[in-house]
């Protein structure tokens, strides 16, 4: 993770041991099948005026194996604190130390207590700031948990630790190089907070872009995680500044930020030809994607591609097909400088979209696409 950091201990230690299910979001994505989780929460209880535990320790490190695939997310939490809102923040840093794409769920379990001592347990969720995760990448996260709750009158007793609550394995390709951060870790204002620009570098627009980061302190110790207001549209080539701001009750305590990143999640993307012209295309599959790019000389589609699996695996590309008339492919394929057979192509057209999957050897490779501008909206 960005950093591994120490932290004081909190006494002694509860445990509940809890049987989790991963599931699903929706028929979109690939997805894990039924995969059962045991995990060991430990209770935080909570004061009105601190927060202290009963055989407790932070920072609390816990890993999730998925045996079927080479996925393993671990959770990185750190001690929890009252927020300026007077709500506990529970934060950390989320990490996918496997080779697939992820979207994670967290949650924690909550015990309130009513004025009757009526005691209930219920999940909080939260999601990590990036909402896809990455192989290899880090995401900090937080939770915002009401101490007291006027409208049910309850008032918070424990809290447990944070655990994955499901995951989905994700085909959505990590766009290497399309966003420039430029920004300096030290904290800016009397806010103490996170300032600079990102600069679209892609051929394409994004829409709904945030960045994101750790705060910590003198000792290296993760005191908060925050993230920026939403930028709605960055233009290719357009640079736009953003702010992060933590809670007031951190600000002192920031000495810089790490792990900073962008979260973004591109959709069927359209790469302009010229100034009027564009071809609308997607890829699919869990790779890292560079330079991509039009070549108007050869009428191609160019970039970079590396799978994830180390051994390799499949790409889909689609791209709109009802701009074109007839039954035959008017696009070809170039691997490494090589063209790419037709029985290496797997092809599929709805009238619609048109999609070509191929399987993508180890390590980095180059993809051309050629004659591109048939498809052009």
């Amino acid at each position: 993770m960005c950093e591994s950091l120490q932290t004081r201990l909190f006494g002694q230690v509860i445990t509940v041991v809890l049987s989790m299910l991963s599931g699903s979001r929706g028929p979109s994505t690939n997805r894990l099948g039924s995969t059962s989780l045991a995990l060991i929460i430990p209770i935080v209880i909570l004061l009105p005026s601190a927060i202290v535990t009963t055989l407790i320790s932070f920072p609390y490190v816990n890993a999730v194996t998925d045996n079927d695939t080479n996925v393993v997310v671990e959770i990185d939490a750190k001690s929890p604190f009252r927020g300026a809102d007077g709500e506990i923040k529970l934060m950390g840093v989320v990490q996918n130390t496997g080779d697939i794409p992820l979207e994670i769920k967290l949650g924690v379990y909550v015990t309130t207590k009513t004025d009757n001592a009526a005691e209930t347990t219920v999940i909080e969720e939260a999601i990590p700031y990036s909402r896809i995760l990455y192989p290899y990448s880090v995401s900090p996260f937080k939770f915002s948990i009401k101490s007291t709750d006027p409208e049910s009158q309850t008032t918070l007793t424990g809290i447990g630790k944070p655990f994955i609550i499901n995951f989905e394995k994700l085909s959505t390709p990590n766009y290497d190089g399309l966003v420039t951060l430029n920004y300096t870790n030290i904290p800016s204002g009397d806010n103490a907070a996170l300032v600079g620009t990102v600069k679209n570098s892609g051929p394409f627009e994004l829409r709904n872009v945030a960045v994101y980061a750790s705060a910590h302190d003198k000792n290296r110790m993760q005191v908060d995680s925050v993230k920026s207001n939403t930028i709605p549209v960055i233009e290719p080539g357009q640079e736009m500044t953003f702010t992060a701001i933590p809670d007031p009750t951190s600000e002192s305590r920031i000495e810089y930020y790490s792990c900073a990143g962008v979260d973004i999640n591109p959709q069927m993307n359209k790469l302009s030809i010229d100034n009027s012209k564009v071809v609308r295309y997607d890829l699919e599959g869990p790779v890292a994607i560079r330079d991509l790019k039009y070549d108007n000389a050869s009428d191609s589609m160019l970039f970079g591609v590396k799978h994830y699996n180390p051994d390799g695996g499949p790409l889909g590309i689609k791209v709109a097909s009802n701009e074109y008339s007839g039954s035959q492919n008017p696009l070809s394929i170039m691997l490494d400088g090589k063209d790419l057979p037709i029985d290496r192509i797997a092809t599929t057209d709805d009238g619609k979209v048109l999609t070509m999957n191929i399987m993508i050897p180890p390590k980095e490779h180059e993809i051309q696409i050629i004659g591109v501008s048939n498809l052009i909206s």
